[in-house]
């Protein structure tokens, strides 16, 4: 027989579970049991007394084999009389760790095995949602300036570069016996001193900006490039393509991209592919 639990919650709490369940492509049943089973057992109800005001919406799921096993027990032995403001409680306080912590809560088995490997300088297979599958030199585990997202900073043997990727498209973490030694120390440092989840450091981008464009630049600041110098409206920028290709196309007509060569192709190929679907 299951284990009905229904919960009226704060909607902007419910909100934010239903964007994490979209975001980090969790099904409902399953955060919500993996809250009770990681934030239920060390709870103490009498310490949190959540008051709140406002619309609510009720939210409901069914607790699984694992957690439906001990259930009444735990309800009874903490004395816990009424299960929907047990829950209530400890879907606020995941709700209120805010977006960098929750992401580290839900992949925490993922982010205790990369610290492993940064510790013990072990190469490491990684194997993404998609089906990807990459062998890396893990260095790092850092948020971006904004904490939107948690990344791990590695070198990808490959590819045979430095990159970034986000936590929540890793599967699974794979420790190979084999240790690495640390490549350019000093480049690594300067990366974990200033992180940017796009790695600018050392590369160049050349723009022309019209007067609206450099208006433009002075307001968005979310993953705007450091001016390296200005000449008229010409800016030459510390920024990687990948950095440029998600600032600038808020610009649409108000920049060029002068250099890198195969960065301006890529913007005159899609300005191109947007112009035909605008011809009738």
């Amino acid at each position: 027989m299951e284990k009905k639990i229904r919960v009226t919650l704060p909607k902007r709490i419910l909100e934010i579970i239903e964007c994490d369940i979209e975001e980090f492509k969790i099904k409902k049943n399953t955060l919500l049991n993996y809250i009770y089973e990681e934030l239920g057992k060390t709870y103490d109800l009498k310490n949190y007394k959540t008051n709140y005001k406002g619309e609510t919406e009720v939210i409901q799921f069914n607790l699984n084999k694992k957690n439906k096993i001990d259930y009444y027990d735990f309800l009874e032995e903490n004395n816990i009389q009424n299960e929907a403001e047990f829950f209530r409680e400890i879907l606020i306080e995941y709700a209120e760790k805010g977006k960098k912590n929750r992401e580290l809560f839900l992949f925490r088995n993922i982010v205790e095995r990369l610290q492993i490997a940064i510790k013990e300088k072990r190469i490491s297979k990684l194997s993404f949602k998609d089906g990807k599958e990459i062998e890396i030199e893990p260095y790092h585990l850092e948020s971006s300036k904004l904490e939107l997202a948690n990344y791990i900073f590695c070198y990808n043997l490959k590819e045979e570069s430095w990159k970034n990727y986000k936590l929540k498209y890793i599967q699974s973490v794979y420790l190979k016996k084999e240790n690495f030694k640390v490549r350019d120390k000093t480049f690594i440092e300067s990366v974990k001193k200033d992180f940017d989840p796009f790695l600018s450091k050392g590369k160049v981008v050349k723009v022309k900006l019209t007067v609206d464009g450099q208006k433009l630049f002075k307001e968005l600041t979310t993953n705007k490039p450091r001016l390296l110098s200005k000449d008229g409206n010409v800016y030459l920028l510390e920024c990687s393509e990948e950095k440029a290709k998600r600032y600038f196309s808020f610009f649409i007509d108000e920049v060029e991209i002068l250099e890198p060569k195969n960065l301006r192709e890529w913007f005159k190929e899609k300005y191109e592919k947007a112009l035909l679907k605008y011809k009738d």
